[in-house]
């Protein structure tokens, strides 16, 4: 007879439970409806804003908390799972908000002293207008608006040499920030990344179910091995664009490595966890 623990979702977006190319979870509409037939959460963990998030979460009817920005902030909306009290908090959109990385506008200086000093050129968000962001990603004008909307992150467009990477790394080190490389663009954050929130959720869930839970952990990009890593089941979803991301060999063994890409192998992973925990 398997155990059957508590099981809590964590999820890449793009690529991973959105479509590369449409932004569509249809595939993986059956599990979703399952998880939620079984009263499992699905958290939302992504470089998407919470602007961003906002329609997405509507629209996939998701009330779980939820992490943006490359792991910079872990969201609490209100209801039954709740932040440790002694954890500082402030607030984005209306909700309760846990910060891990350094704000928008300390990247953002930085990134302007490092354009000085180095010579490198630095596209990014802060540059563009809405429509200059849908040319560069196919998001819709109110998408765009919301990607827009950054508290913690910046995107560059990079088209940089290996050794400018390497130079730029070396740069914002010194002014203690990082670059994580997503889907579509290179994202300088503070000291923060995909699976530092893991643990304020299992300890949260855990109050909540008297009982800890284990993860089960979705991902595509190099930007969610730190997720991947931190889960009991990581499952690298096969990309369309990406190789996939080098686990380190502990989580390798765990892992699951779909065929299908985005959402097909989303729902296929999904399932297969589920049969294996013998849960309806």
């Amino acid at each position: 007879m398997v155990h059957t623990p508590k099981l809590l979702v964590v999820t890449d977006l793009d690529g991973t439970l959105l479509d590369h190319h449409d932004y569509d979870f249809g595939a993986a509409q059956p599990a979703l409806a399952r998880l939620q037939r079984l009263g499992i959460p699905v958290i939302l963990n992504t470089s998407k804003t919470a602007a961003e998030l906002a329609p997405l979460r509507e629209r996939l009817g998701n009330q779980a908390p939820y992490v943006v920005e490359n792991g910079a902030a872990l969201v609490w909306p209100e209801g039954d799972v709740a932040p440790e009290p002694q954890v500082e908090l402030g607030a984005i959109m209306g909700q309760r908000m846990q910060p891990f990385g350094a704000t928008r506008a300390a990247i953002l200086a930085a990134l302007a002293e490092i354009q000085r000093d180095t010579g490198l050129a630095l596209e990014g968000f802060a540059d563009w207008d809405v429509d200059t962001l849908v040319a560069h990603t196919g998001l819709d004008p109110d998408s765009a608006g919301q990607a827009l909307q950054r508290h913690f992150s910046e995107p560059l467009l990079w088209q940089g040499s290996d050794d400018d990477y390497r130079q730029l790394q070396r740069a914002l080190r010194g002014y203690g920030l990082r670059l994580l490389r997503g889907g579509r663009f290179v994202h300088v954050i503070g000291q923060s990344d995909k699976g530092r929130c893991l643990e304020p959720l299992r300890r949260a869930y855990g109050r909540l179910w008297g009982r800890t839970p284990l993860l089960i952990a979705l991902g595509d990009g190099d930007n969610d091995v730190a997720m991947l890593e931190a889960a009991d089941h990581p499952v690298v979803v096969r990309s369309p664009v990406n190789a996939s991301p080098a686990l380190n060999a502990a989580a390798q063994r765990r892992a699951i490595h779909t065929e299908p890409c985005g959402p097909a192998g989303w729902n296929d992973a999904i399932m297969r966890l589920l049969d294996h925990y013998q849960l309806p």
